[in-house]
């Protein structure tokens, strides 16, 4: 009996559906058959463009290759029927977690990791980082002030709002290509939010707790320690839905409006991640597991090509690298997997109002009692996107140009991937003194 029958067999599927461990099973040979094909299909598409590759440098007959390569497995996974068997996959795995317990077990571990990283936390946060004082703060973040040599010249302070999904440190991953050190020079006072490593008491925090409570604290706080009426918010990555819809809430309070690489219009282009992501039953992944396993995205982002993962290191080091080169190659490796569990409630509303329903640029994003209308945004606002970049697709969020209400508002399209963005000497040349040159004429 091939595949396609036993799925189209409503008998065995009701029998297989019974038992948990069989319908994981088959969900998971499903999902194995179209991802190996999506595999196959790329590696013949590779092997066919050598064969016809018969001008050109070496260099530039691997480029094709490689790009062939990327681009066909890029398609095969960005197809609906193996985002579904993913998903079913996923769910099937789920039910087992749920049935033996081992989402009890997860929970406990993250805990007791989040426990052990009150001792870890200073040194990770404090070892070519610029130097930052911790403020305290109701609810489970910190506050974070960068000290500064320079004085500051503005008479806005900025916040930094972080996302979720990975540490707050990528902006000021090392002194040569620290964000937050190339604002500092420009004269800016820089407040962070540090959200901590999340704990199983925190699964139900919601959205409405951090893009308004939180948030709300962290401004009201750097009001009170600066004399300032406004705050200029900077929001990265899922971080720029916080700072959207509190702007949006009590943009009394804020004087810009900065977004970097945030996710607003997820209906165009989808990348593979986000296609995936919408796919998910986030409902029950929250149901189940409370917060989602940062493991569990770092497994989705390798497998959307396992082959550039397994080349990374070789290729890096195929030539000579510097130790500052080599340093900096570690550092990111080491930002990109050091993911914390994402608050469960705040996952499946991001994911079900955003990417599932594209409510946000809709103007239909219901957040707490508040319907977020993006339309009655009218402070400054700078959008910041990397051309490149293959998780936050430029489309994803260029839209907010158009539907924010703001008559002052600018897009950045810059040559580079989402990390690029923050780390790349080009980005610290050339992007980062643009930005701060908006904000300053804007303070």
């Amino acid at each position: 009996m091939t595949l396609s029958l036993v799925f189209q067999n409503t008998a065995l599927n009701k029998m297989l559906e019974s038992n948990p461990y069989y319908d994981y099973m088959l969900k998971g040979f499903d999902f194995t058959i179209k991802y190996n094909a999506a595999l196959l299909d790329a590696s013949s598409k590779a092997f066919e463009t050598f064969l016809n590759a018969n001008k050109g440098t070496a260099q530039n007959i691997r480029k094709t290759i490689r790009s062939s390569f990327d681009t066909t497995l890029r398609d095969d996974l960005n197809e609906d029927s193996l985002a579904s068997s993913i998903t079913d996959y996923v769910e099937a795995w789920a039910k087992l977690c749920d049935l033996f317990g081992y989402t009890q077990f997860t929970a406990n571990a993250y805990d007791l990791f989040s426990y052990a990283s009150v001792m870890l936390e200073p040194l990770r946060d404090n070892i070519n980082r610029t130097p930052s004082e911790v403020i305290d703060m109701k609810g489970r973040f910190n506050l974070l002030h960068y000290k500064s040599e320079h004085p500051s010249e503005h008479k806005t302070p900025l916040l930094v709002v972080y996302s979720l999904i990975n540490r707050h440190y990528i902006m000021d991953l090392l002194p040569d290509v620290s964000v937050i050190k190339n604002l500092q020079r420009q004269g800016f006072d820089i407040y962070a939010t540090d959200w901590g490593t999340p704990t199983s008491c925190d699964k139900d925090l919601t959205l409405e707790t951090y893009a308004e409570e939180y948030v709300e604290n962290a401004v009201e706080k750097i009001k009170e320690i600066t004399g300032s009426d406004k705050v200029s918010l900077f929001g990265y990555c899922w971080g720029g839905l916080f700072a959207l819809i509190y702007t949006a809430t009590h943009q009394e309070n804020v004087k810009n409006l900065i977004l970097h690489a945030t996710p607003v219009d997820i209906d165009k282009n989808k990348t593979i991640i986000e296609n995936w992501t919408s796919h998910l039953d986030a409902d029950n992944l929250a149901k189940v597991f409370g917060n989602i396993p940062g493991w569990l995205l770092n497994l989705a982002f390798l497998i959307r090509n396992p082959i550039e993962a397994m080349l990374k290191y070789p290729r890096y080091f195929s030539e000579p690298r510097s130790r500052d080169e080599v340093r900096q190659f570690f550092a990111i490796e080491t930002w990109l997997y050091d993911s914390t569990p994402i608050i469960g409630e705040v996952y499946r509303e991001i994911i079900d109002q955003v990417y599932k329903k594209n409510l946000l640029i809709k103007n239909q994003m219901k957040v707490g009692s508040d319907i977020i209308n993006l339309k009655n945004i009218t402070v400054p606002l700078l959008d910041i996107v990397g051309t490149s970049d293959d998780l936050v697709p430029p489309s994803a969020s260029t839209s907010i140009i158009n539907a924010i209400g703001s008559k002052d508002k600018k897009l950045i399209e810059f040559p580079t991937g989402h990390v690029g963005l923050c780390v790349s000497q080009l980005a610290h040349e050339k992007l980062w003194p643009e930005v701060g040159e908006w904000i300053e004429q804007r303070s």
